[in-house]
């Protein structure tokens, strides 16, 4: 059988102006770029993926820049090649080739779930039917601003609520005091980030506290490549202990911390870590350890999407984060994912990612595009 082949790429970097939040006191607002990259292959078929990229001050420039050195090692390609694809993408002498690489192993695994007329998470084994939902906050102002916050989601379906405080330690430690009181007789799965902005006698006191609070897990008190850091929280402390998932996007890396004891859930999202192909290595790794998957799918549509086909095809993974207020991120995207009436996420059912973008709604915010032809 003759297999398509890659004839032109599509990368755009694309400018939502929607508000822009943050989740951390000492971060600015997030300017959050939506990166797409369109694969078309020789019989017409087009893959897409797309990736979520937080800077301060301007849109992205880094990933697109990337993902067009990477896009020449594509061109011709065969689409029943994925592996071989990712390895040689990943052996190449380009910046960020992880992001890079990540988005085009995403869209060849779209253009191929097409093709068979599957959605991805059906093609690569259906271990679960839906997901869990947080509602992931952003930073607020004051503490009544988040019990208000909170009062929105638990009515808009969520059952399960991270809270991104102000990552200062005595006004975080108040703040899970103030909500715990508020929503004392509700059955809410919580979770605190606090963005690295511990240090490891903080992290310990308010690991504590959630302790007594029987808290689902803590993340990123410290910076993810303190190992030893984190391996001291685990030991001393029962509420799941999970890095931020974003400073380690590499295998090596991840079963180090583990070997070490560093981490009680891998964290990581399939859009940085190597796609679906080097995605399946990490979580059969964490399966391996008998470790649940905390996937980070925070961002626009297509970045939801990716992470939840790989939730769905792992019986390890219990939340899919969602950014909330989630309209912003749903700009330019005919399907979408919000809770359902049991606070879950469930996939569209259409093949591939599953999702189809409005470039009449896109076009506008486009400020980067290169086209590659064969």
């Amino acid at each position: 059988m003759t297999q398509p082949v890659v004839e032109s790429i599509d990368i755009y970097g694309i400018g939502p102006d929607g508000e822009k939040v943050s989740w951390s006191s000492f971060l600015g607002p997030m300017y959050e770029a939506m990166i797409v990259v369109e694969l078309t292959f020789d019989n017409g078929l087009v893959g897409v993926a797309g990736s979520t990229v937080y800077t301060e001050h301007e849109f992205d420039r880094s990933v697109v820049e990337s993902a067009s050195l990477m896009a020449p090692f594509l061109l011709g390609k065969g689409l029943f090649d994925i592996p071989k694809i990712y390895a040689e993408c990943m052996s190449r002498y380009v910046p960020l080739k992880n992001v890079a690489t990540s988005l085009f192993d995403i869209a060849m695994h779209d253009a191929k779930g097409k093709l068979l007329n599957l959605p991805i998470y059906k093609m690569l084994g259906q271990a679960q039917s839906r997901v869990r939902a947080y509602a992931s906050s952003p930073l607020l102002e004051d503490n009544q601003q988040y019990i208000e916050y909170c009062h929105q989601m638990l009515a808009q379906g969520f059952n399960a609520i991270k809270i991104h405080p102000r990552c200062v330690f005595q006004e975080d430690y108040s703040l899970v005091k103030v909500l715990q009181e508020e929503f004392a007789d509700q059955d809410i799965g919580w979770s605190l980030d606090v963005d690295a902005n511990y240090n490891r006698q903080q992290a310990l006191r308010m690991g504590r506290l959630l302790d007594k609070y029987e808290w689902d897990f803590f993340e990123e008190p410290l910076s993810d490549t303190d190992f030893e850091g984190y391996r001291y929280l685990s030991e001393n402390l029962d509420i799941d202990i999970v890095a931020g998932g974003n400073a380690v996007p590499n295998l090596q890396l991840i079963n180090q911390a583990l070997q070490r004891g560093s981490w009680d859930r891998v964290r990581f999202d399939f859009t940085t870590i190597g796609g679906f192909t080097n995605g399946g290595r990490v979580m059969a790794l964490s399966q391996a350890y008998g470790l649940k998957a905390e996937v980070q799918s925070w961002g626009y549509t297509l970045t939801q999407a990716a992470n939840l086909h790989m939730m769905l095809s792992n019986a390890n993974c219990e939340y899919f984060e969602q950014a909330a207020p989630y309209e912003k991120y749903e700009v330019g995207a005919k399907q979408v994912f919000r809770p359902d009436s049991e606070g879950f996420i469930n996939p569209t059912e259409l093949p591939g990612l599953g999702v189809e973008l409005d470039w009449d709604v896109l076009d506008p915010l486009v400020y980067f595009h290169r086209r590659f032809s064969r």
